[in-house]
């Protein structure tokens, strides 16, 4: 169980990586002439966790870049980041409770 959580909690960091990159490329294109805003999907993953899946907008009215937005999705991408960091800092203290309660004859070795 402990393992599912922790698995789910890297594909969401993971996801939440991909997301900065793509608002770090919209701002780092904000004047390039043509340059469409790159936006990304979470997508429930097959077993569990997520993926992100990026997009360009479609070119016309709303493909440019607007700083404010994206100041917005990054600070909502670093919260939702930081969730899953803690999340995942549970899961290690449960591994942590649970080994320690073990006898050292059932530990497993790697864990000391």
């Amino acid at each position: 169980m402990i393992s599912s959580i922790i698995n789910t909690v890297f594909s969401g960091m993971a996801a939440q990586q991909t997301r900065m990159d793509a608002i770090a490329s919209n701002v780092a294109n904000v004047d390039t002439p043509g340059y469409s805003r790159k936006t990304v999907d979470m997508v429930s993953a097959p077993g569990g966790g997520v993926r992100a899946e990026t997009r360009e907008a479609p070119a016309g009215a709303n493909s440019g870049v607007d700083l404010a937005t994206e100041l917005m999705d990054m600070a909502e991408t670093k919260m939702a980041y930081e969730a899953n960091l803690a999340v995942m800092e549970t899961g290690m203290d449960m591994w942590d409770m649970l080994m320690s309660a073990l006898e050292p004859k059932d530990r497993d070795e790697r864990w000391g």
